[in-house]
């Protein structure tokens, strides 16, 4: 599967790639911001909302990337693109403590997935500006995703 995934990503032009990042960013703080609301721990609070500012962050970033490298290079994704990226349905039901720990579960997961897109995005990107930026953001990823399973046991 990992051979079929990076072949996808291979696929890809650079501007589209980007474009399924930044969708997977704009998805990963919204996810975090509905944890927010919808949590009662206020340590649990904290670390989510610091999650989803990061997230914004990075959207931003790639949205700027793609404007000034990439400008008027606009796409319509798929929900193959997007599967490369994220991990199960976009909007998350968060009622009880059940559901926190299901979506922190998914919410892991598209973590790692989006982490394994960054690192091969990295390996094929032309632009050597840009690699330091995506290693930056897998390495981000994986590290949401451990946060995110050690939190699980404390819900």
């Amino acid at each position: 599967m990992a051979d079929e995934y990076s072949e996808k990503i291979r696929g890809l032009t650079l501007a589209k790639a980007l474009a399924i990042a930044a969708y997977g960013e704009s998805v990963a703080a919204y996810r975090y911001r509905s944890l927010v609301e919808r949590t009662d721990n206020e340590d649990h609070r904290e670390v989510f909302s610091e999650m989803a500012d990061e997230e914004q962050g990075h959207h931003k970033t790639l949205q700027d990337v793609l404007q000034n490298s990439f400008p008027g290079s606009d796409f319509v994704l798929s929900s193959e693109d997007k599967e490369l990226v994220i991990v199960g349905p976009r909007l998350l039901e968060i009622t009880d403590a059940a559901s926190v720990k299901k979506a922190l579960e998914l919410i892991s997961a598209s973590e790692i997935l989006t982490g394994n897109f960054y690192a091969a995005l990295t390996k094929i990107a032309q632009q050597e500006d840009l690699k330091p930026l995506l290693q930056e953001m897998a390495d981000e990823c994986f590290t949401h995703a451990q946060q995110l399973k050690d939190l699980e046991s404390t819900v």
